[in-house]
């Protein structure tokens, strides 16, 4: 994996290279007569170097399928962008106008290639996303517990103001709580990323059906480093334009939860100041109304964090909800395709069987491992994110399953058992997949849904990664597939397809499954996944 990764940081060298240099050639002045030949040279180098890369990107997808998937998804998608934007026919186009000197329409395809490149960089950049996201909902939970604890102080102090408190006291600890206001709006102040600004390359609906992100543009995936909040890209000049100028601009342009965080902050600063005044001048009444001001907007700062919080939140689902399902459409590939080869191998008539089929079942039940080392890792996920009950036990089971038909076709066991159990699994990934781009739909609308810079309502802690309906069906499907398993083993013990001894440990696994659905939906009702 380190190789992989040290690899994917000279595609991303590259293309920043190949960037800069064909930004350079579209900058240029038209050349000097004996220039021409040397920047043909180096057109033609940096189509050739681009092909490569190209070709590079879908080998590495492919050295990364296995290992992450994810990845792999990500670096096609590029290779699919780069040929939909017709990236290296511009840069030939660009050779093929400096050979004939028409150099008005070589910077013109030098112009276009480099900007998709930009988009290309952009995109493969994106991966880094999810740590970033990581991050700064840590960074924010500690702000908005930092804001907490000053609210709590500023309503002590005013408590303290309103009950004849001695002056002097009062107000020294007025200073205190707006020294630790400002620092922390400094902190808020120094942000370098924007939480208003769109999330970048998230899959949309339609996707998910290839287990691979959305083929538009990221949309937010630029550099943040490049961006500036409204009153960095100020000019000194603005700050002393019209009112109604600015206040056009406002009615325009929404402010975007971090823009209202930082001025709610800010008035409260103001009116603690204003409290500190006020006590300075032994006038009590009106230092405790500008604290209960303050209060107010230390408050709807706090409120503004939390939806913060909650966007973090919902493009955190979005990225995890691709990522699982991604995992679990390779793992319904692969069983489809052992699934398949199993029913065709069992089509050998009895008498015909030998060696050659005792090796073929084994190579069957090497592929159907291949897909058990996937569940772990679909599992791994799951553990990680942590919200969910059903889709955890789900990729149990069908581990278990899998466990259990590699087994069987280790022993040549090919008939209608073995079969019926690699069914239940394509089943059951189905059906999973099917919830997780549900859920992925569910989550798109309600953020369409949600007015710009209105707070959400009777939302309470973090949002799960599926909603408890969602679990509760999959719950119920699973209580059905148990109820169909076991009257499928009843029948075929009636018609003599299979013996006693075969069939009942996969009934005590049947059992021990129906007490773990018990147990489940239990967790579910008393919500001990939260």
């Amino acid at each position: 994996m380190h190789h992989q990764r040290n690899h994917l940081t000279i595609v991303l060298a590259t293309l920043f290279f190949l960037a800069v240099v064909l930004t350079t050639f579209a900058d240029a002045q038209q050349p000097a007569e004996g220039e021409t030949s040397a920047l043909l040279q180096r057109q033609t180098g940096v189509a050739e170097r681009y092909s490569k890369l190209e070709e590079l990107l879908l080998r590495l997808a492919d050295v990364e399928a296995d290992e992450n998937p994810e990845r792999a998804a990500l670096l096609r998608r590029a290779a699919r962008q780069s040929r939909d934007k017709f990236t290296l026919e511009k840069l030939r186009s660009a050779t093929q106008s400096l050979q004939t000197q028409q150099y008005q329409n070589a910077v013109e395809r030098q112009s276009e290639a480099s900007e998709g490149m930009e988009q290309l960089l952009t995109l493969l950049l994106s991966e880094d996303r999810s740590k970033r996201i990581r991050d700064e909902k840590e960074r924010v939970q500690r702000m908005i517990k930092d804001l907490k604890r000053i609210e709590r102080a500023q309503r002590s102090t005013r408590a303290r103001t309103e009950n004849d408190a001695d002056m002097n006291e009062v107000e020294k600890e007025q200073e205190a709580i707006t020294e630790r206001a400002e620092e922390l709006n400094q902190e808020l102040a120094g942000k370098e990323e924007s939480d208003g600004e769109p999330k970048d390359g998230e899959p949309k609906d339609g996707e998910p059906k290839d287990g691979e992100p959305k083929d538009g543009e990221p949309k937010d995936s630029e550099p943040k480093d490049s961006q500036q909040s409204p009153s960095e890209s100020q000019s000194p000049s603005s700050e002393n334009s019209e009112p109604s100028e600015s206040g056009s601009q406002a009615e325009q342009q929404p402010q975007s939860p971090q823009q209202q965080a930082e001025q709610q902050l800010q008035k409260a600063i103001e009116k603690m100041q204003q409290a500190e005044k006020k006590l300075e001048e032994a006038k009590r009444e009106e230092a405790t109304d500008e604290q209960s001001q303050a209060e107010q907007e230390l408050r709807a700062a706090i409120d503004s964090l939390e939806q913060i919080l909650r966007q973090l939140r919902e493009e955190e689902l979005q990225r995890e909800l691709a990522r699982i399902e991604a995992r679990l459409k390779k793992m319904a590939a692969m069983q489809s395709k052992v699934l398949d080869d199993t029913v065709t191998l069992a089509a050998t008539p009895k008498i015909q069987r030998n060696r050659q089929t005792d090796l073929k079942a084994g190579d069957l039940a090497f592929e159907e491992k291949k897909i058990t080392l996937e569940a772990d890792r679909a599992m791994l996920l799951l553990r990680e994110e942590g919200s969910s009950v059903a889709f955890p036990e789900v990729v149990e089971q069908i581990r278990s399953d899998t466990t259990k038909v590699a087994e069987r076709l280790a022993e040549t066991k090919i008939d209608t058992v073995t079969q019926g159990i690699q069914k239940d699994i394509l089943a059951a990934l189905e059906e999973m997949i099917a919830a997780l781009q549900k859920a992925q739909r569910d989550l798109e609308q309600k953020k369409q849904q949600q007015q710009p810079g209105q707070p959400e309502q009777g939302q309470q802690g973090e949002q799960p990664l599926v909603e408890a309906l969602a679990e509760l069906k999959l719950i119920r499907t699973m209580e059905t597939r148990i109820k169909s398993t076991t009257e499928r083993y009843a029948g075929m013990l009636e018609a003599g397809e299979t013996t006693g001894d075969d069939v009942l440990p996969l009934l005590q696994s049947l059992s021990e499954r129906q007490n773990r659905l018990y147990q489940i939906t239990r967790d579910l009702v008393l919500k001990r996944n939260q």
